[in-house]
């Protein structure tokens, strides 16, 4: 019986070794830049730069921060997506993401994460949901 325990536990150790992380995150953002054509008016084409601020919280109690920069534009009318952008932490990882409103002055977006080869998720993909709204932006995400 315990010869069978030992080797059922070396057998699932490399599952174990790739479990998912979950975690929550909140997250503060200030707009740095921007550039839209027309200058003027409700229709317009451009992008929106952000630096943020995300405190990340994983189910097991460990708690980081994350600095990165973010590009945000507006898709051309009868995109699936309104909104889609792309954020970068340096060394930790690459986001992708599209937004979809809700009223007028939030979203509701969902993401794809990538690990950056010199970081800590390198080799590792991830995914994310989040709200945003005036008062800033929190969710959910997973690392694979």
């Amino acid at each position: 019986m315990k010869a069978l325990t030992i080797a059922l536990l070396l057998a699932a150790a490399p599952f174990a070794a790739h479990a998912a992380d979950d975690f929550t995150f909140v997250t503060t953002g200030k707009v740095v830049d921007g550039i839209r054509v027309p200058a003027e008016g409700a229709a317009f084409q451009g992008v929106q730069v952000t630096t943020y601020t995300a405190q990340v919280t994983y189910l097991n109690g460990k708690k980081e921060t994350a600095e990165g920069k973010c590009g945000a534009w507006r898709n051309p009318p009868g995109a699936q997506f309104p909104t889609t952008g792309i954020c970068v932490v340096p060394h930790v990882y690459e986001q992708q993401y599209s937004c979809q409103p809700e009223g007028t002055a939030a979203s509701n977006c969902w993401g794809y994460l990538r690990g950056l080869p010199d970081g800590p998720w390198a080799g590792r993909t991830g995914l994310i949901t989040y709200h945003s709204d005036a008062k800033g932006l929190s969710g959910v995400g997973r690392w694979n």
